[in-house]
C-alpha cells in the first residue's frame, strides 16, 4: 500500500496549467487528468508566464474557445520566455477557427486540438511527454529503446527527441524530431513536402503545405542556434534538404 502511495505521490508532480476563461470547462478538463494523477492549475492569459517560471509545469494548455487572437499573442509570450519555451503548450481551437493553426504554429505552439477533443487524445499526448517518463521512474526496458545516433557532430536521441551538438543540447517536439530523422537518412538528398508529411504527421491527419513550411521553419532555427550554422537548405519549389559535416577521414 505504502509503495502504490508512494508511486502515486511521484506522478501527481506533473502539473499541467491550464489557461482557460471558462471555469465549467476547466473544472471538466481538471477531473479528466486528475483521473490519470496530473495535477492542474488554473491561471489567465496575464499570469501563465509567470506562474510557469514559479512552478515546474509538465504543460501548459491554452484554451481559445473565448478569444483565439489572446491565445496566438499568449502562446507567443510563452515561447519568447527563456525559462517557459521549453514548455511543451497545447491550444484547444474550437471547431472553425482552423484558421488560427497557422498563427498558433508561428506563435511556437507544440500542438493544436481542435475541440471538442477527446480525452484519450490528450492523455495520450500528455503521457508522450519526455518529462512524464523521466520523471515516472518506471522500469525500462533497454531492449524496447531505440539508441542514439550520431550524424557528424549532431548526437539524437530517440527517447528523448534530444539533439545534442558539443556540450549543448536542445530537445524537439515530435513533429521537429520526426522531419529531422527524415531528413537525417540521407543528408544532402531533397525531400519533397509530401515524404516530410508522411514521415513526421499520423497517417489520418490532413497537413497543409504550409504547415510543412512553418515546422521546417522552426527546427532551421533551433538547429542554427545549436550549431551555429545553417543546416537546413529550401529547394524552391520542391522541398529541403539537410547538409552534414562529416569532417576529413
Amino acid at each position: 500500500m505504502r509503495k502504490l502511495e508512494s508511486k502515486k505521490a511521484q506522478h501527481t508532480k506533473h502539473l499541467v496549467l491550464i489557461c482557460s476563461g471558462n471555469a465549467n470547462f476547466y473544472v471538466l478538463l481538471a477531473h479528466i487528468l486528475a483521473s490519470e494523477g496530473f495535477q492542474t492549475m488554473l491561471v489567465s492569459e496575464e499570469e501563465v508566464v509567470d506562474q510557469a517560471v514559479l512552478r515546474p509545469a509538465t504543460a501548459i494548455i491554452l484554451d481559445s474557445a473565448e478569444d483565439s487572437e489572446l491565445t496566438v499573442r499568449t502562446c507567443a509570450a510563452i515561447k519568447a520566455n527563456d525559462v517557459t519555451s521549453r514548455i511543451p503548450t497545447i491550444a484547444l481551437v474550437s471547431s472553425g477557427n482552423e484558421r488560427y493553426y497557422l498563427a498558433l504554429l508561428k506563435a511556437g505552439v507544440d500542438e493544436n486540438f481542435v475541440r471538442p477533443v477527446s480525452p484519450a487524445r490528450l492523455l495520450a499526448y500528455l503521457g508522450s511527454l519526455p518529462n512524464n517518463r523521466a520523471n515516472d521512474k518506471q522500469p525500462t526496458h533497454p531492449a524496447s529503446e531505440e539508441a542514439a545516433e550520431t550524424f557528424g557532430e549532431l548526437r539524437l536521441e530517440p527517447g528523448r527527441r534530444l539533439v545534442r551538438y558539443g556540450d549543448e543540447d536542445v530537445q524537439f517536439g515530435a513533429i521537429e524530431f520526426n522531419l529531422l530523422r527524415c531528413l537525417l537518412e540521407a543528408p544532402g538528398r531533397v525531400r519533397s513536402r509530401l515524404e516530410l508529411i508522411e514521415a513526421a504527421w499520423p497517417s489520418n491527419r490532413y497537413v497543409q503545405p504550409r504547415t510543412v513550411d512553418v515546422h521546417v521553419g522552426r527546427l532551421r532555427r533551433e538547429l542554427e542556434r545549436l550549431t551555429g550554422h545553417p543546416l537546413i537548405r529550401t529547394i524552391r519549389a520542391t522541398g529541403y534538404a539537410i547538409d552534414i559535416d562529416y569532417g576529413s577521414d
